[in-house]
């Protein structure tokens, strides 16, 4: 009996062994497609990283290059701005020294001890107003001057209608 059990341990141990075999196989084919879907989807996803790495670094690159271009446009502006900034003080300089004869012509009494800069600020403004004073008030003189010596070579002379603006045998159309 021992014998025949032991034969039958030995057919049951065969059968849980098919059983497992059989068993395990299937196990091991439904993990095996398990795996190669596990596998499909890090090849997709390593195939997107990829992807998202290159536009990375290509925007990473696109962004050091406009970067760059940037600084160089910044500096290429301040130079431009420090030229044109010293250009315009050379300007300013160079018409201060010009104005400065200029108005002390024009307001003798107001210039003296004054800086040129803060004289042209200030007189600057009522510059046309007094040149046309002047130019009036030479334009008299010399008009003055210029009947003196019509008179002194010319003692018959008629100053009355020199005083009209025009002859009396003139009209104003006549004139113009």
């Amino acid at each position: 009996m021992r014998e025949r059990g032991k034969v039958e341990v030995a057919e049951w141990k065969k059968l849980v062994e098919q059983v497992e075999a059989t068993g395990g196989q299937a196990r091991i084919a439904e993990l095996q497609s398990q795996l190669q879907e596990a596998r499909d989807d890090v090849q997709d996803l390593q195939g997107k990283l990829d992807a998202s790495l290159a536009t990375s670094e290509l925007v990473a690159a696109v962004k050091v290059t406009l970067s760059v271009k940037l600084v160089k446009k910044g500096t290429a502006l301040s130079n431009l701005q420090a030229e044109e900034s010293d250009a315009a003080k050379g300007l300013r300089e160079e018409l201060i020294k010009l104005l400065e004869p200029t108005l002390k012509l024009l307001f003798p009494s107001r210039c003296d001890g004054k800086d040129p800069v803060q004289l042209a600020t200030e007189l600057v403004s009522e510059g046309p107003t007094a040149v046309r004073r002047l130019s009036e008030s030479v334009a008299s003189i010399n008009a003055s001057h210029a009947l003196a010596v019509v008179k002194s070579h010319y003692p018959f002379v008629d100053l009355a209608a020199v005083e009209e603006g025009h002859a009396a045998d003139c009209s104003e159309e006549d004139v113009d």
